[in-house]
């Protein structure tokens, strides 16, 4: 087999983990989505590359509920036949306002007039060609806002119509009740998703306001709108955050979907995009595992891995090796890359588990002496995995800067700090005077104690049994942090 041919098919694979608009052959339809078919599931809960936004745009994609819910039909449920997305706030599409434009309304009534408006202008366009909706269009609004609803770059101008939205809710709320016993009667389902809402406003505090709002919104319609529904993407530590609190905000325990990985998930992932990345030699290598993929490649998704864990185990010790060394002290192959790329809560993130195997087999290409002495199917020798997870450490850190810039100085403050630590050594490296009073707008706490309380819901650190400060190896690394006996890089 041409070893070489299959660690460069690996090696890509990390551009494709970056690309969240790829096409559905490099998306894995996890069981736990089917949930999504749940009208009032509608926050979904993940932190940052766990595949929130992947889902997001599979679910505006022509044939992308289907392939998350499955193709069986089930009586008074949204199906794929029955069933429409559209995207109610994304600031990678331009007809969306920008942060700048939405500086300029931060009063409670004209963030919900913003979210309200969305909805309708959105509605209105979507179905622009019913009659029915257009009858209705023309009873409840005034001429002008009519006109409004009609430009392109209506949404992109949102103060041509908040002041109406605001000053007329009664016509709003009935166009958009009757439009939903419209749906209900045709059983229609229509879905408002929305993405990137912790990019809305530039400072931390300001996100509040708008994410706050619209979680009440929807929460408040929830029972009200039988078919006109949503699924809102977020955060996790902002969903966790207390600056999110609104009176019903504690009662949202039962709409939630988490974004979780679990290992098995983790390897389906990197096996369906090695089957599906368009090379013949890496696809005679995964069926060298019988029943690893299926034969032939699905017409939407591809080729489909396996559900079962031990083929997939077996796969990967094949790959590796059963064991990280000699013996079984070293840990176990399949799981030893996921228990090192958790955070402190246990979670995982597909794109850093994609990036690390990636990133092993660019090292092995350089390493084609050593790779010729490896038996049978073995591609990777252990000591290359363990210098990726060095490398994913700091990229995933850069990942967290560019949604959370203060973190840039706390890597600073950081380095070169050995683990573990006592708690208050550690917090004398955490000091307001590491920001600018600028760069203080962006901070989630204004002490170091609740810089270092958010710290922990992130992931990034943890206080052991016997009061000292630790920190896993996804984020150890990165922040130039080491450990007695840790990893090293290899020569």
């Amino acid at each position: 087999m041409n070893k070489l041919r299959i660690l460069e098919v690996i090696a890509g694979l990390s551009a494709i983990a970056e690309n969240e608009n790829a096409d559905l052959e490099d998306f894995l339809p996890l069981r736990d989505y089917a949930v999504l078919r749940e009208p009032n599931k509608f926050l979904v809960l993940g932190g940052r590359g766990t595949g929130k936004t992947k889902v997001f745009k599979t679910l505006l994609y022509e044939n992308g509920f289907a392939q998350i819910i499955g193709s069986e039909a089930e009586l008074f449920r949204p199906g794929a036949d029955n069933s429409q997305f559209i995207a109610g706030y994304d600031i990678s599409d331009k007809k969306f306002p920008s942060k700048a434009v939405l500086n300029q309304f931060s009063e409670e009534t004209d963030v919900e007039a913003f979210w309200v408006g969305g909805v309708v202008i959105l509605l209105c366009q979507r179905l622009n060609g019913n009659q029915y909706v257009q009858k209705l269009v023309k009873e409840y609004f005034c001429d002008e806002f009519i006109k409004t609803l009609q430009s392109d770059k209506a949404l992109s101008r949102p103060s041509e119509w908040i002041p109406y939205i605001r000053q007329n809710p009664e016509k709003w709320e009935c166009f958009l009740d009757d439009v939903d016993e419209y749906l209900e009667e045709n059983d229609k389902w229509l879905f408002f998703i929305y993405d990137y809402l912790d990019r809305i406003r530039a400072k931390y505090v300001d996100l509040f306001s708008y994410i706050r709002t619209l979680l009440a919104f929807w929460f408040e319609h929830l029972h009200r709108w039988k078919r006109i529904k949503c699924k809102i993407f977020l955060r996790t530590d902002l969903y966790d955050s207390e600056l999110l609190n609104f009176p019903d905000s504690s009662k949202l325990v039962s709409n939630v979907l988490k974004l979780e990985w679990s290992t098995p998930a983790l390897y389906r992932l990197l096996i369906k995009r090695m089957a599906n990345a368009g090379d013949k030699d890496a696809i005679e290598y995964l069926h060298l595992t019988k029943g690893l993929i299926s034969e032939k490649p699905d017409e939407v998704l591809g080729y489909i891995p396996t559900e079962s864990e031990s083929l997939i185990e077996e796969f990967v010790n094949a790959m590796i090796g059963q064991y990280m060394g000699s013996g079984s002290k070293k840990g176990r192959s399949y799981t030893w890359v996921p228990n090192h790329l958790q955070d402190t809560h246990g979670v995982l993130s597909p794109r850093s588990f994609i990036k690390c195997y990636s990133e092993a087999a660019k090292n092995m290409c350089d390493r084609q002496d050593e790779l010729e002495k490896l038996p049978k199917q073995r591609l990777l020798i252990p000591s290359m995995l363990q210098g990726a997870v060095l490398a994913v450490s700091k990229e995933r850190v850069k990942e967290l800067q560019e949604e959370y810039p203060w973190l840039d100085k706390l890597e600073r403050a950081f380095a070169g700090t050995t683990l573990l630590i006592e708690k208050r050594e550690f917090m004398k490296k955490i000091t307001m005077d590491l920001w600018t009073d600028e760069e203080k707008q962006t901070l989630p706490a204004s002490m170091p104690t609740g810089i270092f309380d958010a710290l922990q819901k992130m992931g990034i650190l943890f206080v052991a049994k016997d009061g000292r400060v630790n920190v896993p190896e996804i984020y150890l690394h990165g922040f130039g942090m080491k450990r007695k006996g840790g990893l090293r890089r290899p020569n």
